[in-house]
């Protein structure tokens, strides 16, 4: 008895920007499936998610990436995977940092945002150890952390 063939794609979307149009037109409609119909569902789901940063007084316009994994089936059906961005990619959002080394200071963050990143990236985790865990990302990529 055979399954279907599965193809997984690994795409890193700005939330609610999907498009038919480059770069992640051709490579979906190289499988045939109703690229229409997944940016419109990936775009409903996502759009806005960057808002949830904006009690922190970051622009709500800037592009907040997501690892999206996407299944596309040999029927031509598809599902797709939104997985949350990287620490590290949320810690250098935050600050503003572009490149950081653990050498240097490159940037700082307030507790108050140390403790809501955590709510938003580790949701099940305690907060303890989500904090922690950050912690050790921030420190590796130059930034502190203020009281």
């Amino acid at each position: 008895m055979c399954g279907l063939k599965t193809v997984r794609l690994k795409l890193f979307i700005p939330a609610g920007g999907l498009a038919a149009t480059p770069p992640f037109g051709p490579i979906l409609g190289q499988y045939g499936i109703n690229t229409m119909q997944l940016c419109k569902d990936f775009n409903e789901v996502t759009d806005g998610l960057n808002l949830f940063f904006s009690d922190l007084g970051l622009d709500s316009s800037l592009e907040f990436i997501l690892s999206v994994d996407i299944f596309i089936n040999e029927d031509k059906t598809f599902s797709y995977i939104i997985n949350k961005p990287p620490v590290s990619f949320l810690l250098r959002l935050l600050t503003g940092v572009k490149v950081g080394a653990p050498q240097i200071v490159a940037g700082s963050l307030s507790l108050r945002e140390l403790v809501f990143l955590a709510q938003f990236k580790f949701p099940k985790m305690q907060l303890r150890d989500a904090c922690l865990t950050l912690l050790g990302t921030a420190r590796s990529i130059g930034i502190t952390v203020q009281a």
